[in-house]
């Protein structure tokens, strides 16, 4: 009976064994195929999404999403609040410039992401790449990657998900349109789509704190 428990045990073992190392062996196909079509210079295991949400230039918020190795680090996920600015671009610089500060100044958890993903096209794209300039690391430091995710626009009425992804590259004219179906578009549309319900998630919870707010809360007593 005491053999017959080991053996089990030996076979689950083994089972587990397999299953993480098909684990990993898929994880690394799936950044490789991330690194080869966005022309990465190294596999993107850590990535940062940023999406802005507001309502009519007003209660502007940021998400910022992690990933480590395709996998959602949900503890490292964070909130912005932005004030004073009512368009994206403004707001996007303002919450990259804070974050990039912290990982200049070392703080702890704030290390530099091998890649970040904006949820925009050009315009976002070049607010972000402002504030990575602008953040002056140190000659040598090794920074991030950034891209621009956007969805294609067919015209003025366009609409629905089954537009393609665009892609766009710092300082080529012309965006990487993601093929359907395909491993890097899946990871970066998750990823994506992960910010943009956690800035919306936020947004929503400030909107209705100040539905129930009114100015006799100001009044002393």
């Amino acid at each position: 009976h005491k053999r017959q428990l080991l053996e089990l045990a030996q076979r689950n073992a083994q089972s587990n064994f397999e299953s993480r190392r098909r684990k990993e062996a898929d994880v690394e196909a799936q950044l490789a195929k991330v690194q080869l079509r966005l022309r990465l210079p190294r596999p993107p295991r850590h990535i940062e999404c940023y999406d802005i949400s507001q309502f009519h230039g007003q209660q502007v918020v940021a998400s910022m999403v992690v990933m480590r190795d395709c996998e959602p680090d949900k503890a490292s996920y964070r909130h912005f609040g932005v004030r004073g600015k009512s368009d994206d671009f403004a707001a996007l610089y303002e919450v990259l410039a804070r974050r990039l500060r912290r990982a200049r100044e070392g703080d702890e958890g704030w290390e530099l992401p091998d890649l970040i993903v904006i949820d925009g096209g050009k315009g976002q794209l070049s607010s972000a790449l402002a504030a990575l300039g602008d953040a002056a690391f140190p000659a040598g430091s090794r920074l991030p990657q950034l891209v621009g995710l956007a969805k294609e626009r067919f015209g003025d009425n366009a609409e629905g998900d089954d537009r393609p992804d665009r892609v766009f590259l710092p300082g080529e004219k012309d965006p990487i349109r993601l093929r359907p179906n395909t491993a890097e578009l899946f990871l970066l549309s998750r990823l994506r789509d992960e910010a943009h319900r956690f800035a919306i998630g936020q947004h929503k919870r400030l909107r209705q704190r100040r539905a129930f707010r009114s100015s006799l809360d100001d009044i002393p007593g």
